[in-house]
């Protein structure tokens, strides 16, 4: 049987997960940034241009019951919810959290964008 650090001397994979891992800050502020402000932001843009409606049911079932601003406390209660599933997830997976809410954040801002710029057009 080897020990957990001989195990990982032989991973292949160890120096890649290593860098991940010691990003995670960065994956956290790209995740607030774009997952947490830039979609609520480009949210609200968009859903005060008349050519523009929310496409998310839930989205949609929040404004219309309680107005565009209320998104921003659900952003939070789910970053809060994604930060504690991170402390709990043990560490290298954990990674995966931070790193997907940024992927994602680039995914939604960048299509809310591109829905403004063409509904502005």
């Amino acid at each position: 049987m080897r020990s957990s650090s001989e195990a990982a001397r032989s991973d292949p994979f160890a120096p890649s997960i290593e860098a991940l891992t010691a990003l995670t800050p960065w994956w956290w502020f790209g995740a607030i940034t774009l997952f947490g402000v830039g979609d609520l932001l480009t949210t609200a843009v968009g859903l005060y241009l008349p050519t523009i409606v929310e496409a998310s049911p839930v989205g949609v079932w929040i404004v219309r019951s309680f107005g565009v601003w209320t998104i921003a406390p659900v952003k939070v209660l789910l970053l809060g919810g994604f930060f504690a599933l991170w402390v709990v997830v043990p560490r290298p997976h954990n990674a995966g959290i931070p790193l997907g809410l940024c992927a994602l954040g680039v995914l939604v801002t960048g299509w809310n964008l591109s829905i403004i710029v063409l509904g502005l057009v």
